[in-house]
């Protein structure tokens, strides 16, 4: 959640990032269910300040920014810096620290509203970082403040015990819930979930979680022969490639608001 923790994915951050994984982070498209639901949330509620957690290059808040949420101010708050200086080029505000340890005051005035967004960051924290990360968000939220976040999580328990099987082998700690582990999860956080959208699935290519992940040809052979001997062609999520294997992250949109 902090830079240290971010370890070899460091050498992908700023430009380079938007063309990882087919350019999934840099996709209007893809980014399109986002930016609907973050209007919708902000068009009832016109809030003070949207903070975009985690938000990297600023490229969901330049997305929001184009869709009309013209006339609020836009912050990202992100711990890296080649990611921020991307963002600062693009005219917006930024924060440099984690989502995990930033307090309120940095990002938000007292008695000013804001709209909480986040693309793809839960699963820094891990499993058991995870609790933990949903109850340092929610305390630094005020009561029906909204919190619009596309997360990756399996709606099968075998897809996620699958994926988490893989990045285990990949030697990262990142972690993905069933929906109604998260669920379950958010709401004993003290988040009220209002709604569930789908989102575009992320596939992953081998060679270019070797590159973000600081995998050689040999680890990448490794993790396949495990993934064989373990799943067996059984998991709907994972596949063999001539080049290696594919691996398919689901993504849904949870419109929630800070319970009181």
């Amino acid at each position: 959640m902090n830079a240290d923790e971010l370890g070899p994915e460091q050498s992908i951050h700023g430009v380079s990032w938007a063309r990882m994984h087919g350019g999934y982070f840099g996709d209007p498209d893809v980014a399109r269910p986002l930016v609907a639901a973050v209007r919708e949330v902000w068009n009832a509620a016109r809030p003070d300040r949207i903070v975009d957690l985690g938000g990297g290059t600023g490229y969901l808040l330049a997305q929001i920014r184009a869709a009309g949420v013209a006339d609020v101010p836009l912050t990202v708050l992100d711990d890296s810096a080649p990611q921020l200086a991307e963002a600062e080029k693009a005219g917006l505000a930024c924060v440099r620290a984690s989502a995990g340890a930033f307090r309120r005051a940095a990002v938000a005035a007292a008695g000013r509203r804001t709209l909480w967004i986040m693309r793809s960051v839960l699963h820094y924290a891990g499993e058991d970082g995870l609790d933990p990360l949903l109850r340092h968000l929610r305390a630094q939220a005020e009561p029906d403040e909204g919190w619009v976040h596309q997360t990756a999580c399996f709606e099968r328990a075998e897809d996620a015990a699958c994926l988490n099987a893989l990045y285990r082998k990949m030697r990262t700690e990142k972690w993905y819930p069933t929906m109604a582990d998260l669920r379950e999860r958010l709401a004993a956080a003290g988040w009220r979930i209002e709604d569930v959208r789908p989102a575009p699935t992320l596939h992953l290519e081998a060679r270019e979680l070797g590159l973000r992940y600081g995998l050689n040809e040999s680890d990448l052979r490794r993790i396949r022969a495990e993934m064989a001997a373990e799943f067996d062609g059984r998991c709907p999520a994972y596949r063999e490639t001539a080049a290696g294997f594919q691996a398919d992250l689901d993504y849904r949109i949870f419109i929630c608001r800070a319970a009181r």
